[in-house]
This record gives structure tokens, sequence and C-alpha cells, in this order.
């Protein structure tokens, strides 16, 4: 439009050259002006994205403040160092934020006086949360309390987070501003392009999008990688495992706090771009090192290798470390990640256990010794007494008289029930020391020849016994007619003079819901007996207390027996990964609830 507005007088040529430069000049003029606006719309966008930094790292300031909190209270609480633990990652998380703010907001107006505000704050805080805790150690909960109840922490603390307010309301001022501003040269620079010829406004357009969208794009690429690198190094330092990185050389690259902890590192000390051989001795080193070229030649990886290692300091600890190449996506080796727990209280413990298990076998093999000599030895000085008590009330019933007689029968009788306390000793220990592999039992088949044995006394008492359905589980068959004879019979034995006894045997199968006996876990299936029986009864206070050895609630005369029975009954149940619990009152019955599992891992079991 500029040519046709020369002067008539000037030729075509001169136009031409007129408005050719009057249009390069134009184009030029466009090209500053949005170059110029480029650079400000560029640099208003980084502005615009530290604003979202500076509020970001803020909410996380708080965060971390209240995981302080989270972490002190629990101490004060309870006492326990653990809590301490997330208590120093949030604190060094804090320090952490604050120095991040503090580059962040440099060139905000009034920001700086506000940053060193709030790090006057933070350090108060620190005091007095510290000073809480030592009060913990020193004085107990009680200290403590007093202390939390008067401490100023909470006024510092509000006026911490005022302080923080205060940063983000002006941060966000500031966003708003530079927003605005953004705006303001965009449109401008839209302007611009439309008063330029439409090749320009295309021109200008094409690339004012390009630049937005490369802008936005790098933005949303950074604050994705900014997350994912906080995200990966909040994981890396929280977790109680060792892990570090290494490079094709062996050298570290990275480590988090639980490696530098072991490492006994000092304040400052720096671990990159080192060896194994400047942290540990050379033979150990040495084996480190070779460990680490087996796996970054590809020979092999190490998992859960169990190896011992030493500390600066010189304590011996156990390791269980895993190792993997660190690879491209083309398969070319660039390291080593490795990840160590510490298994020193493990190994501990695991030696424990086997010097337990060697007092257990000890103990098994002093028990059946035992049993050897229950069976042999302590019976026959009792034969003995028997034959000879017999010999002399057929020989010398007479010269014995009356007060003689009564004084051998009662040797007799202290003989005979020694004979049974054996017996039934024996049958307690011999639950595991004769113990057969588990079978399919028919539960059912069982109970009938138990009634089968017990018939006599059935019938002297003139019980009424009601059996019920009754399933097949996998059990020792001997054990388990052992377990219902004597239940059964105590049944019928405990009633009083005159009453008929009546028993009731009824089961069905559950799905466990939980850990509720040792030998099923959740969704397994268990099978609950009930022997129920209209006895006498017995306080529940005595219901654990029926189940010891020699334990009797009744005196000899009353009831005859050893005690044992019952016993025997919770071994077999123990024995099976079951359980056997009474619920009775006096005079009401008693009513024994066994819960067994249906199935038994099959290396108990006949093939």
């Amino acid at each position: 439009m500029a040519v046709f507005l020369l002067p008539q007088r000037l030729s075509i040529r001169h136009k031409v050259l007129l408005g050719f430069g009057l249009v390069l000049a134009m184009l030029a003029t466009i090209a500053l002006l949005t170059w110029r606006s480029t650079r400000g719309f560029v640099k208003t966008a980084e502005l615009v994205a530290r604003s979202h930094q500076v509020l970001a790292n803020a909410d996380k300031l708080l965060r971390y403040q209240m995981q302080m909190e989270s972490g002190r209270r629990g101490f004060l609480l309870t006492g326990d160092d653990r809590f301490l633990r997330g208590y120093e990652q949030a604190q060094s998380a804090v320090l952490d934020t604050l120095d991040v703010l503090k580059t962040d907001t440099i060139g905000t107006p009034g920001q700086r006086e506000r940053i060193e505000e709030l790090k006057e704050l933070i350090s108060k805080s620190f005091a007095l949360q510290g000073s809480e805790i030592e009060e913990r150690r020193t004085s107990g909960f009680d200290g403590a309390l007093k202390m939390f109840e008067d401490s100023p922490r909470e006024k510092v603390g509000e006026e911490l987070r005022v302080v923080l307010e205060k940063i983000t309301d002006r941060e966000r001022t500031e966003l708003a501003n530079r927003e605005e501003l953004g705006n303001e040269i965009a449109i401008g620079t839209t302007i611009i392009i439309f008063v330029g010829t439409a090749v320009t406004l295309v021109a200008l357009f094409i690339a004012g999008r390009t630049i937005l969208r490369d802008i936005a794009a790098r933005r949303r690429a950074e604050e994705s990688l900014a997350d994912q690198h906080n995200l990966l190094s909040s994981i890396l330092e929280t977790m109680p495992d060792q892990v570090f990185l290494k490079d094709v050389k062996g050298r570290f690259i990275m480590d988090n706090r639980a490696h530098r902890r072991f490492l006994e590192l000092r304040e400052g000390e720096a671990i990159e771009g080192k060896t194994v051989f400047a942290f540990f001795p050379k033979n150990l080193a040495a084996m480190y090192a070779a460990s680490d070229e087996e796996v970054l030649t590809g020979s092999g990886s190490v998992l859960d290798r169990e190896e011992p290692a030493i500390t600066r300091s010189g304590n011996e600890v156990w390791l269980s470390t895993t190792k993997v190449p660190l690879r491209e996506a083309n398969g070319r080796v660039l390291g080593l990640v490795c990840v160590s727990a510490d298994i020193t209280v493990r190994k501990s413990d695991e030696e424990r256990l086997r010097r337990f298990a060697q007092q257990l076998e000890r103990s098994n093999a002093e028990l059946a010794n035992f049993a050897s000599v229950a069976s042999h030895d302590l019976q026959e000085p009792l034969r003995k007494i028997q034959a000879f008590g017999d010999r002399l009330r057929a020989k010398y019933s007479v010269q014995l008289g009356e007060g003689g007689l009564d004084y051998l029968e009662r040797m007799e009788n202290a003989a005979t029930r020694m004979r049974v306390l054996i017996q039934d000793l024996l049958k307690l220990s011999r639950i595991t020391s004769r113990a057969q592999p588990f079978e399919r039992c028919d539960l059912a088949v069982i109970v009938r020849e138990v009634l089968s044995d017990l018939e006599v006394a059935i019938e002297q008492k003139g019980a009424r016994v009601e059996i019920g359905t009754l399933p097949s589980i996998d059990a020792d068959p001997l054990q388990m007619r052992q377990l219902f004879q004597n239940l059964i019979s105590n049944a019928i034995k405990f009633q009083k003079p005159g009453d008929v006894p009546e028993v009731q045997i009824e089961a069905k199968i559950l799905h466990a819901t939980a850990r509720e006996i040792t030998g099923a876990g959740p969704g397994d299936e268990i099978c609950q007996l009930m022997l129920k029986d209209n006895g006498i009864g017995f306080d529940q206070k005595f219901a654990d207390q029926i189940f010891v050895v020699f334990q009797r609630l009744h005196n000899r005369t009353e009831f005859e027996g050893t005690g044992i029975g019952l016993a025997v009954c919770r071994k077999i149940t123990d024995r099976h990964g079951g359980s056997i619990v009474a619920k009775s009152s006096e005079g009401e019955g008693a009513a024994f609830i066994i819960t067994l599992p249906v199935h038994q891992p099959s290396h108990l079991t006949h093939e």
C-alpha cells in the first residue's frame, strides 16, 4: 500500500525501490518487534514457571512440617526411636526445600525478607521440637507432656504458616502479573503481525504458535522430569535398604541415605566418583569389585547373595545383596544397580533358632529315654509291690489282722494309682514320639469304634450318645481315636449320681477367615467339632486349667483319674495344627469345641 502513496513524479524504478525498501523496513521492524516480543514472552514464561515452582515448594514445606510434627508426636507418645526417622527425614527435606525457595524467589520484591523471617521461624521451631524430644529422652512421657503443653511451639508454627502464606500470596500476585504481561505481549505481537503483510502474518503466527507450543511442552517436560526426580529421590532416601548406582568402571554415581549411613560418611563427604577401595579393606573391596565386574560383563546377576561386610568402624554385619546391570534401550551396559538389606538381626535369630532346635532335639531324646524307662524300669518295682502284696494277703492275712490288711490294701491301691499315672504319662509322651503320618480319616467310623470300646461304661450308666454327620479329614487315626475316647469317657464319668449321661457330637466344615489355627490360613477348609454333655460342668474360669497336666477340679474320692486325659487332647490338637477350647458353667454340662484343618501339608501325609 505504501507504493501507491508515493509522489507521482518518482519513477516506477524509484517507486519500486522505495516501496521495496519500505517493505523491507516494515519487515525488519516487524521482525525486530517480534524478536523483542518473543524474548519478553519467553522470559515471562520462565518467571511463571518459577512462580509455580515456588508455590509447589511452599506446599511441600508445609507438608514436611506436618510430617515432622507426626514423627515427633509419635516419639513423645511411645518413646520409640523409629518415629524419629520420619522426623529427621522431614527435617532434612524442610531445609532443602527452604534453600530452593530462597533461590527461586531471588528478584521478587519483598520475598527475600520473608524468606529470612521464615528461616528464623523454622530454626526456632526446630529448637523447640528438639527440646521436647530431648525432654522425652531424659524425663520420660510426663516431662515431655508438660513441656509439650507449655511450649510456644504452636505459636511459632502459626507464625511460620502466616509467613508462608505471605510468601505464597506475594508469589500468586507476581504470577498473575506475569501471566497478564505474557498475555499483553502475545496480543501486541498479534496486532503487529496483522499490520504486516499476509506472509509476515502467517510466518509470525506460525512462529508464535511454535514458540508457545515449544515453551509449554518444555515446561511440562521440566515439571514431569522434576516430579520424577523428586519421587525417585524420595523413594531412595526413605528406603531402609542400601541402594547405590555405579558406572562401568565401578565408580559410585549416586546412593541413598541408608548406604551413606552404612559407609559412615562424614558430613559433606562425597561418594561420587569413588570406588569400594576408598571405603573397605583391600581384600573385602577386591571381593566386591570382582562381584561388580561379574555383573558389568554380563556373566550373571547377583540375586539375594548373603555376604559379610565390615563397616569403616570395624563392625561386622551381614548383607543380602542384589546386583543387576543398568542398560540403555539398545542393551549397552551403562553400569549397575545394587540393593543391599541388612540381615544381621535375621542371621542372629537363625543362629539362636539353630541352637534352640538342637536343645529341642536333646529334650526330645531325653523324653524318649524317659518313656523307655517309664515303660520298663518304673513299672517293674510296681509289679513286685503288687506281687508281694498278693502273697502277703494269701499267706499271712490272719497274722496281719484287720489293721495290717487295711495297710496292705492302701499300699496296693497306691501302686495301682502309680501304674495308671505312669501309663497316662506314657500316652502323653507318645503323642509326638510315636506319632504316625497323617492319612485320610473318616471321623464317623472312628467315633463308632470308640463307642464300641466304651460299650460297658455306656451300658452301666445308661448313657445316650447322639452322633451327627462327621466328615473325613487328614489326621493320625490312632490319635483321633484317643481324642474322642478321652472326651466321651469324661462326659460319661463326670455326672451327678443318678443322672443319665447325654452326649452330642456334631461337626461342620468352614472356611477360615483369618489365621484362626496354626494349621490353616485364610480361605482354607477347617473342621469344627463340638462335643456337648449334660454333666456336672465346671466354672468357666478353670477353662484353661483343665488342659494342664495333673490339674484336677475334683478330689480322687469323687471321680477317679490322673488329670492327664485333657492334656493329651490338647497335645493331639496342637500336633494337628488345631485347637481345643472348653465352655461350661457349674451344673449345666460342658461343651468342647475342637477345630482342625481339613487338609494337612502333603509332606506330612501318606502318599
